[in-house]
């Protein structure tokens, strides 16, 4: 797909990040966009900087996880447009610091329904209307976090293996069926300077406030990609029929380096964990020194 004029866009968890940058370049591309967030006021922030811009926008309120909600969206879009042809199923959201054993059922349940139902409900209930156009794309974010497993990131790395399954049997049940026109990328960004970290609900947590900021502002540090330069490789993604994209060079070198070490790599990774033993002690409930000496 190379010419975005008047192609309809749906992106979810358009309130911020990505999405939101999403939303912007398409737009000024000349795209017809709808959008979604859970979070009303940055979703209407997005909605009417896309309007300012002079593009035709349709944005609503409502979790992803709510399987009636991503359905009715889905019909509301193919009334409001008339058709569909670019979706990016991009919601998701990550929970504080705590290994699967202290993780409660309610928060893992919880973040599956946004970062896994989500993708796969919006896949399924714009499905239909994709394969409708002479050529369509869908868009599925996984993670960095969907290429290996990370201590004290159980749910989220649950979700988005999850997720990267979901999306790379589709695209090729596809191919099987003779629906080519359609095309389906699995998204797999590192880093990403998106604000995912004020998004955490640290109520629960044992952590500081001041540990809290430190984290954030330790991610920020960390994370090498804006959301805007993200945004604008999901959309070269979206020009090149791309079947995966890897967003960051930290994604880059992780797929590189799980590829060729699939059983070894976490030496890899224990080795950054090290370094932060009191964050990671709270995850785990231990004291500082037992952690990773057991």
């Amino acid at each position: 797909m190379k010419n975005f004029k008047n192609k309809v866009a749906v992106i979810t968890g358009a309130g911020s990040g990505m999405g939101r940058e999403l939303a912007y370049q398409l737009a000024d591309r000349g795209a017809l966009i709808a959008i979604n967030d859970w979070n009303e006021s940055t979703l209407l922030d997005t909605a009417d900087t896309v309007k300012k811009m002079g593009a035709k926008v349709l944005a609503r309120h409502f979790d992803v996880s709510d399987r009636s909600a991503v359905e009715d969206f889905a019909n509301e879009v193919v009334d409001h447009f008339g058709q569909v042809d670019i979706v990016i199923n991009n919601a998701g959201y990550t929970l504080p610091a705590k290994s699967i054993e202290y993780t409660s059922y309610e928060d893992f349940e919880k973040l599956m329904g946004v970062n896994m139902w989500g993708v796969i409900y919006g896949s399924k209930a714009f499905l239909p209307h994709l394969k409708r156009r002479p050529e369509a794309v869908l868009m599925n974010t996984s993670s960095v976090f969907g290429l290996f497993g990370y201590p004290t990131q159980g749910p989220y790395c649950t979700a988005k293996f999850a997720v990267r399954g979901f999306t790379e049997t589709l695209r090729l049940e596809l191919e099987v069926e003779g629906t080519t026109h359609v095309k389906v990328c699995c998204i797999h960004p590192g880093g990403i300077k998106t604000g995912i970290v004020e998004n955490i609900d640290f109520s629960k947590s044992t952590l500081t406030k001041e540990e809290i900021e430190e984290t954030s502002k330790t991610f920020e540090e960390l994370a090498p990609t804006t959301a805007a330069q993200a945004a604008t490789q999901i959309i070269t993604a979206i020009e090149n029929q791309s079947p995966k994209l890897l967003i960051g060079k930290d994604a880059k070198w992780m797929d590189i380096i799980t590829r060729l070490f699939p059983t070894k790599y976490h030496k890899f990774l224990l080795k950054g964990i090290a370094e932060n033993k009191e964050t990671l002690a709270k995850a785990f409930k231990k004291d500082p020194v037992e952690v990773l000496q057991d």
